[in-house]
């Protein structure tokens, strides 16, 4: 197995020399035992729960809220669309500089050529199912032997939700069909599985994609190579920013990602972690100009989706925060 220091699991190694980081949880611990980080983070918690609360009890602006949804729901038949344009680039981007998905994992010629060809099929909308399922496949062969491709678990959750929507509109898939309505294969090349008995798996599987990716950035990209961390806030002056030291941004940035991730795969407050995201994305875009946007596309992409579709059914939005809303408010 390779040491900690060679293993590429990092985004920040794309802007940073990788260093040793030989004690991941003493460096949390040691962290948050200072009186002062530790405070800062208490008071953060304790807002954000009394704004959650808040909004739970009094439900603030829900008549804007509801006619945001009304309206966001109308988007959904734009939605293979985004899925995949997100996972085109991502893809067309990742054979194009001859890596296997991540920017510092290099991939072979025959393995680049196989990225950009279903990256452009699915751009362009053609044989988009089987594409998708192609590039998931081989992102599935790759993880087995480098799981630091955990980090890009929203392209495998773009690619998985491709081939559950299949190519819709536009789509050169959808062209063929209407001008060869009697084709081999043309209904189920573009017919739309989600809408169905598969209608509550497309959320699911976006909020594993976006929420593991989150996950996966909060963990393995600030804790478990945490001087690589610290070498990006150095880099970056980011204590100029925001006058805290180099390890409370480490661990903040940690805490709040991981925060985020956990929220969007169980489906708490599913929209408002979709747009608490895309700007967490939008903001290390810029504070990281060195960052390749490309390998972040699928991220924005996601992020958009589930603001269209919310939790779905498999939610705890769904199962829980109805219930509990309704019953603080009867209290």
């Amino acid at each position: 197995m390779e040491p900690m220091d060679r293993l590429p699991i990092a985004h920040v190694d794309y802007v940073t020399d990788p260093t040793d980081s030989p004690n991941p949880v003493g460096f949390l611990l040691d962290t948050l035992g200072e009186p002062g980080n530790l405070a800062v983070i208490a008071v953060g918690a304790l807002v954000l729960g009394a704004i959650l609360l808040a909004w739970a009890r009094w439900r603030p602006g829900e008549a804007a809220r509801g006619r945001f949804i009304e309206r966001a729901d109308g988007y959904r038949e734009y939605l293979p669309w985004i899925v995949r344009l997100s996972a085109g680039l991502v893809l067309i981007g990742s054979g194009l500089s001859r890596v296997r998905f991540l920017p510092t994992d290099e991939a072979g010629t025959l393995f680049a050529l196989l990225l950009t060809g279903t990256g452009f099929l699915l751009l362009v909308g053609l044989a988009v199912r089987p594409a998708a399922l192609v590039a998931l496949g081989a992102y599935l062969v790759t993880f087995i032997g480098r799981p630091e491709l955990v980090m890009m678990l929203d392209v495998a959750g773009a690619l998985a939700v491709a081939a559950v929507l299949g190519p819709g509109r536009p789509s050169l898939d959808d062209l063929l069909r209407a001008a060869f309505p009697r084709g081999p294969g043309g209904r189920a090349a573009t017919e739309n599985l989600a809408q169905g008995r598969y209608d509550d798996l497309v959320p699911l599987l976006v909020r594993l994609g976006l929420g593991g990716a989150f996950l996966a950035s909060g963990i393995a990209d600030k804790l478990l190579v945490y001087d690589q961390a610290l070498a990006a806030v150095d880099r970056y002056d980011l204590t100029s920013v925001i006058p805290a030291s180099p390890e409370l941004w480490v661990v903040g940035a940690a805490l709040v990602e991981t925060s985020l991730g956990i929220a969007i795969v169980a489906g708490a407050f599913t929209r408002l972690g979709a747009v608490v995201g895309f700007a967490v994305l939008t903001l290390a875009m810029f504070a990281l100009p060195d960052d390749p946007v490309v390998a972040h596309v699928s991220l924005f992409g996601l992020s958009s989706a589930l603001v269209i579709l919310g939790g779905g059914r498999w939610s705890l939005d769904h199962a829980l925060l109805g219930r509990i809303g309704a019953r603080i408010r009867s209290t």
